[in-house]
């Protein structure tokens, strides 16, 4: 009988114990980082510098360049051109965020920018360098995927 009323007085000491510990531990685990909210424009953002060339041309003209870089964010896109080869070629830039399709490798769709120049000749080799600004973005992955 004694030691039943010593397991049941441990027991009623750890229990005590276990209330007030959580009490110290902070809210947050040490590196959580909050969900980021796409739909803020003003949210936290990522920039890369994005290549195109000859082998991202989309039709057999040469007038347009495509790509899709997965981000995994759906947040405001800016985008601007720092190099163009040959000079002055780029007559139009657009850069949105889009949902892809359903990627091949693992069957999901990738969120990320869809991004398409217009050329204004079809000259080649041609070199588009952009400056690709997005909110929420993860990380800048290039991918084969053309919409």
């Amino acid at each position: 009988m004694r030691c039943w009323r010593k397991s049941g007085l441990a027991a009623g000491v750890a229990g005590l114990v276990l209330l007030a510990v959580p009490a110290r531990l902070p809210a947050q685990p040490p590196g959580f980082t909050p969900e980021c909210d796409q739909y803020d424009p003003n949210g936290p953002a990522s920039t890369a510098r994005i290549t195109l060339d000859s082998a991202d041309l989309f039709n057999q003209n040469g007038a347009e360049l495509r790509s899709f870089i997965d981000t995994g964010s759906i947040g405001k896109v800016d985008v601007s051109v720092v190099t163009s080869s040959p000079a002055g070629i780029v007559q139009a830039v657009s850069a949105v965020p889009e949902i892809s399709r359903y990627s091949p490798d693992d069957f999901n769709s990738l969120r990320g920018v869809a991004v398409a120049v217009a050329l204004g000749t079809s000259r080649r080799p041609v070199r588009i360098v952009l400056n690709v600004r997005q909110v929420c973005a993860r990380h800048f992955r290039n991918t084969f995927l053309y919409f």
